[in-house]
């Protein structure tokens, strides 16, 4: 990426950098933030406002990510400085840790390899969480080792998907060992291609149903329009 691509994309989506004071402001937050193992595109891709904040408030927000206990050298990290609201990162990990029963040093662990979930709000993981123990199943140990799930949209990645492997599995057609997790993982055409298109003659409908689905529909896919493979067995 070159220099002026970088200025570029910064001043787009900060016009304040324009506004601030090049030796008391912006070359100090830099100076910080690259000590903590910040790159320059790691601080124009999450949040360029920060390098026109007064350079006091970065050392709080470099405080605060240290005293969670977030490594330097992690991902996570640069989410825990990034974030201007000085209790969302604390507040969302204390979330995850109360009702994911699990300790903080474990959270810290799990969020580390997913840290784009600290930018989720409490009632967006709220969510997502209830849907997978009380619709899916899925126990909260379970959850914490694929944290992951968690970015995904709940309307358009996990509802549709798991509504898609709930009509496989009714009609035999879904392995045993297959899991929710390795579904929403997959990308679009792949999925599409594995689990749609594969099956399409023998459940009418299915595209259908699915694609409904991922605008907030009811699925319906009539039993009578199942059919079976030649010489299939299952």
């Amino acid at each position: 990426m070159s220099a002026y691509t970088v200025l570029l994309k910064t001043v787009k989506r900060s016009y304040r950098i324009l506004t601030s004071d090049i030796e008391e402001v912006i070359k100090p937050n830099f100076a910080q933030l690259q000590e903590c193992g910040l790159t320059v595109c790691d601080i124009v891709k999450t949040n360029p406002r920060l390098l026109s904040f007064n350079p006091e408030r970065i050392k709080r927000y470099v405080h605060r990510a240290d005293m969670l206990g977030v490594p330097r050298c992690s991902p996570a990290f640069r989410m825990a400085v990034c974030s201007t609201n000085e209790g969302s990162v604390t507040a969302r990990m204390e979330f995850l840790s109360r009702t994911l029963g699990c300790s903080m040093d474990n959270i810290l662990i799990a969020v580390g390899k997913r840290p784009t979930i600290l930018g989720l709000s409490m009632d967006n993981l709220r969510r997502k969480i209830e849907f997978l123990v009380t619709e899916v199943g899925l126990k909260l140990e379970c959850i914490v080792e694929c944290l992951g799930i968690l970015r995904y949209s709940l309307e358009k990645r996990m509802v549709p998907r798991h509504s898609v492997m709930e009509i496989l599995r009714a009609r035999g057609l879904m392995k045993k060992g297959a899991s929710l997790y390795g579904l929403i993982m997959q990308g679009e055409a792949d999925f599409v291609a594995r689990y749609i298109d594969t099956h399409k003659d023998m459940v009418h409908g299915l595209a259908d149903a699915y694609n409904a689905s991922c605008f907030g529909k009811m699925p319906v896919v009539p039993d009578s329009t199942v059919k079976k493979r030649h010489g299939s067995t299952s």
